[in-house]
């Protein structure tokens, strides 16, 4: 009578998982190109900030327009005065709101591209902040 060797008493179990590759950390511009929920979530936040300035702007731009004619009838006398012999309604129209204007959009658009430069960082790791 022969003794066949035993087997150790370990049985090794296995997941039907572990054949399948690791999770790879994929990169914010992968996430955004394979349209995946973290490459949407990263887009929505761009989009979202964006509509945010525009609106603001918007709503500021509205006000002040708006509250303008309220101004000039509210307060007795504006309409008469003058600089330079000009009257201070069409100082403020001309000047005030073109200014005010050229003002916002230079706002709005170092808002947007400072947003966008910060997004494409995000997206290429490999730069560095400016």
């Amino acid at each position: 009578m022969t003794e066949e060797p035993r087997e150790s008493g370990r049985v090794r179990i296995t997941s039907p998982l572990s054949s399948a590759p690791a999770h790879v950390r994929s990169t914010v511009g992968q996430e955004i190109d394979e349209a995946t929920g973290v490459g949407e979530v990263y887009m929505q936040s761009l989009i979202r900030s964006q509509l945010r300035a525009a609106a603001t702007v918007t709503i500021t731009l509205l006000l002040t327009v708006v509250s303008l004619p309220l101004v000039f009838s509210w307060v007795p006398g504006l309409n008469d005065s003058r600089v330079l012999g000009i009257p201070v309604p069409w100082l403020v129209l001309g000047g005030g709101v073109h200014a005010g204007l050229i003002l916002l959009g230079w706002l709005y658009v170092r808002h947007v591209e400072r947003v966008e430069r910060l997004f494409a960082l995000l997206v290429e790791p490999g730069d560095t902040l400016p």
